[in-house]
């Protein structure tokens, strides 16, 4: 059974889409909606610059057709020819920056179709501009053509074009948006002081628990490196004090070594009585400054 023709009016009243075509009308003289199109930039958003770009191929699909009255597609009073204004008058309003609205349903089916695509358009237009526009211009096309008997069977195809791309363009406004854990924060560098009597480089006991101290927060932390610089105070002489830092440090680096530590991340180094922790005069003995600092490095 063939369905049933719509009425010319509804497909001549798509074609007069409010004051804003009427003002098209009115610049362009005598030009017809197609013949602007070749001639119009687009402006405004991406949505509307992709429905322009989608109503325009619409249009312009119908070049050298005519319809079963034998009227030219530029014979405005050919259904043909009209169906191609109804695309073109469309694509200029989008080129103008506004949204044309989705063709009115014309029963439950394509009801449901359209506030389905209008749902879809109010969620996503601006964050998938492409896939809205297509999904419109797809449903239009199912709308537009369906009035024009010659083109029933094309009707049909934009049906099936416009379940795909809504589809797509639902997929994608509901698709989970991946968002990467932040990045955990690198372990903090810790500083550990273990303090030498007068002119030595032998550890104490309570200066041995320090270091385990320190061995047991670099493997709860995962740091991979370790530095160690000895310091003395300013009794004695300059060089002899550079020496004395060295072996305080390297006598630290023995105990960590011991107590688990890689022997290849640790870092050595003196640097006699040039860093102090108290500032004091030449020939001072000062506690603080007869030291080794450990630092755990991530």
């Amino acid at each position: 059974m063939t369905p049933a023709r719509l009425p010319a009016n509804r497909l001549i009243n798509s074609v007069i889409l409010g004051a804003i075509a009427l003002l098209l009308a009115a610049c362009a003289g005598s030009t017809s909606a197609l013949d602007q199109l070749a001639t119009t930039t687009p402006r405004g958003s991406a949505f509307t610059q992709a429905l322009f770009k989608n109503y325009a191929y619409l249009a312009n699909s119908f070049a050298g057709m005519s319809d079963d009255s034998g009227f030219s597609l530029f014979d405005s009073t050919g259904d043909i020819g009209t169906l191609a204004e109804a695309y073109a008058t469309k694509a200029l309003i989008a080129a103008s920056g506004t949204e044309p609205d989705p063709e009115p349903s014309v029963d439950a089916q394509s009801a449901n179709a359209r506030d389905r695509l209008l749902r879809a358009l109010s969620e996503g237009k601006d964050r998938f501009p492409y896939d809205a526009a297509r999904a419109q211009a797809d449903y239009d096309c199912w709308m537009l053509n369906a009035t024009v008997e010659s083109q029933l069977a094309a009707a049909a195809q934009c049906r099936a074009s416009f379940s795909a791309s809504i589809d797509k363009f639902e997929r994608d406004i509901h698709r989970p948006v991946f968002t990467p854990p932040p990045p955990s924060a690198p372990p903090p560098v810790s500083n550990y002081t273990v303090y030498f009597e007068f002119d030595s480089w032998t550890l104490t006991g309570e200066q041995l628990t320090v270091l385990q101290d320190a061995i047991n927060t670099a493997r709860a932390g995962g740091q991979s490196r370790i530095t160690i610089v000895g310091h003395t105070d300013t009794s004695g002489s300059p060089g002899y004090n550079q020496g004395l830092s060295v072996k305080r440090a390297n006598v630290v680096k023995e105990t960590l070594v011991t107590m688990g530590a890689r022997p290849e991340a640790i870092e050595v180094s003196g640097v006699g009585e040039t860093d102090l922790a108290v500032l004091t005069g030449d020939g001072v003995r000062e506690p603080k400054n007869r030291r080794a600092v450990v630092t755990l490095i991530p």
